[in-house]
């Protein structure tokens, strides 16, 4: 509506059409600093001291690298040295157990899980390059990194080739606290699968007392009678407690 000379009239005006602007936030990095930030920031560590790093630096390092704007990642990394002992047990750690301390969010989860299975691989693919019982140290240590910590009973195979050298290493059966129902056909199944020579049984128990029960010497002398009709052999069963194990070749109970 428009005055004129004796009163108002509905000529309507004509609309005026402003630019749209649109207003774009600098895009932020997956650490969630401004790239300007990360690339005039000074680094975390000195590249060449973090070998000799003890845990509360290395577990600091991580922590702020998943977590760049907390406020005190030498106190959390403190707080998860206490809880669970060191940086390795930290990484071995359930989900669940890591979820319960305060200040662990998703980010630095991911971290430790990411961090973990490089720290398996780098072990596996060492297994790899070798016979693999020739080492029987750096086996141990690689089946503790993999079962030491977990909460339920899990039933592994090591599968190797003529030369003793490791094919797969796979999670055949998870069952519960102290019981992993182990069915020898299929054992033979995935090694035959496979082109496996020969096997290596590998178990855990949660109470972190690596002593066999009756259960787990007659299971191995199943899956062997099974194994052996076709040409296979049980070459070890080992069991992994909280930082021990039992060989079974080494006690004489194969």
């Amino acid at each position: 509506m428009s005055r004129t000379g004796d009163g108002f009239s509905d000529a309507r005006v004509a609309p005026v059409t402003l630019p749209r602007t649109r207003i774009v936030p600098d895009p932020l990095p997956a650490s969630g600093l401004p790239e300007a930030d990360i690339l005039t920031a000074p680094p975390l560590f000195p590249i060449d001291e973090l070998p000799q790093a003890d845990d509360r630096t290395a577990l600091t390092c991580l922590i702020r690298l998943a977590m760049p704007r907390h406020e005190s990642p030498e106190t959390l990394a403190d707080t998860l040295l206490t809880r669970f002992g060191s940086f390795a047990a930290t990484l071995t750690t359930t989900d669940q157990a890591l979820r319960s301390v305060a200040g662990i969010g998703p980010h630095l989860l991911s971290a430790i899980r990411v961090m973990q299975e490089a720290a398996l691989r780098l072990h596996r693919a060492a297994l790899r390059d070798r016979e693999v019982l020739s080492d029987r140290p750096r086996l141990y240590e690689y089946l503790s990194a993999v079962l030491a910590r977990e909460v339920i009973e899990q039933f592994r195979i090591l599968f190797l080739s003529p030369d003793d050298h490791l094919i797969a290493d796979e999670a055949q059966a998870r069952g519960t606290v102290n019981h992993t129902p182990v069915y020898p056909r299929e054992v033979v199944r995935r090694a035959l699968e496979l082109g496996a020579a020969s096997l290596i049984l590998v178990h855990n128990h949660p109470s972190g007392d690596p002593t066999p029960s009756p259960d787990d010497i007659a299971m191995t002398r199943q899956v062997g009678a099974a194994a052996a009709v076709l040409g296979l052999t049980i070459r070890d069963h080992i069991i992994v407690g909280n930082g021990q194990w039992l060989s079974f070749a080494e006690k004489g109970l194969l």
